[in-house]
């Protein structure tokens, strides 16, 4: 029984392992040549395909966080900015519209 290794797993098979043409002497196989590979080498690429979807709409996701963060303090600043030029322009008009007949007793 031989074992082939791929980074963190080993696959154990019955049949003898073709290495690939140019490659005499190489440890690694073909991965065609051994059906279990295949199918894990299929399984490995849903997985990586699925992940990086999932890293794609995380970081998506992320990416309009940051805009709606940029808008909302947006936003804060004009408001800000607003409110405290109204509030200056009542009191001053306030200010001006008092004479000598409407003191405010204190």
């Amino acid at each position: 029984m031989k074992f082939l290794r791929l980074s963190f797993l080993s696959v154990a098979v019955d049949t003898p392992v073709d290495l690939q043409p140019g490659e005499a002497g190489s440890d690694e196989p073909e991965v065609e040549s051994v059906p279990e590979l295949t199918s894990l080498v299929d399984e490995l690429r849903y997985v990586t395909r699925r992940m990086r979807g999932e890293d794609d709409k995380e970081n998506e996701t992320n990416d309009w966080k940051f805009a709606a963060m940029v808008i909302d303090r947006l936003c804060f600043w004009v408001f800000s900015a607003c409110l405290g030029l109204l509030t200056v322009v009542f009191l001053s008009l306030a200010a001006s519209r008092l004479t000598e007949s409407d003191h405010i007793v204190g």
